[in-house]
């Protein structure tokens, strides 16, 4: 993996503005790339967002990207490791960057690498479905071998989504001060009552309101507030 990331020319990758919009995330695209002459629909990676090192036996500048290990070992990536990397008795996690000064750093693709510590083997590559370009890569130069994410992310799932549909009402009480009269409301309105958790049918006090009824039709609730909450 290493070898990849030296010997790659990455500033000299030349992309259409077809390619940036299909395989980069939009963000990269508006501010990672440079086009050196608007005539011609080509596109670099912006030089300044890559490494740059000394070359002395060239004694010219090299501009990269590069694998920087992920120190931190509380991360989420540590805790939960794939499966591929259980028998590792130890691993580091790297990340690919550019540019990393103490005020910003440049990941380019959100793809990982697990790497065996004792054998420097590649264990495990996990990928991100919108790193179009980055996958495709990847994908190209590693051995079909090491296990990965890839199929995963591409295998349409099942999932059960639960929404909420809000209903409101207005009860009108009385009392010395707001906080009294809402006392008051939910000693009269015993399904008024908090209570813990998300149970159905579950009333929820918002804040004060200008009218003593609900408008027809649609509304917005935060337009019948008051000023103050209380």
């Amino acid at each position: 993996m290493k070898k990849l990331f030296k010997d790659t020319k990455w500033e000299t990758i030349k992309f259409t503005k077809d390619e940036l919009t299909r395989q980069f995330k939009e963000h990269m695209v508006e501010h990672d790339f440079i086009q050196p002459d608007t005539a011609l629909d080509e596109f670099y990676l912006n030089k300044h967002r890559l490494d740059q090192r000394i070359d002395k036996k060239t004694q010219s500048d090299v501009y990269r990207l590069r694998l920087l290990a992920i120190k931190d070992r509380y991360n989420s990536l540590h805790r939960n490791k794939p499966k591929a990397v259980e028998n590792s008795k130890s691993f580091t996690v790297y990340e690919v960057v550019g540019s990393n000064q103490r005020w910003s750093k440049f990941v380019p693709t959100e793809t990982k690498f697990w790497v065996d510590n004792y054998t420097d083997q590649l264990l495990y590559v996990d990928y991100k479905r919108d790193d179009v370009w980055f996958n495709n890569l990847f994908r190209n130069k590693i051995d079909n071998s090491v296990s990965n994410n890839h199929d995963e992310i591409h295998t349409e799932k099942t999932f059960h989504l639960a929404y909420e549909q809000r209903t409101y009402k207005i009860v009108t009480a009385k009392g010395l001060d707001y906080s009294d009269a809402m006392k008051k409301a939910e000693k009269d309105n015993p399904e008024l009552e908090w209570k813990p958790g998300r149970p159905n049918k579950k009333w929820e006090h918002l804040y004060q309101v200008k009218v003593d009824k609900l408008p027809e039709g649609d509304f917005d609730m935060n337009d019948l507030s008051t000023s103050s909450r209380y």
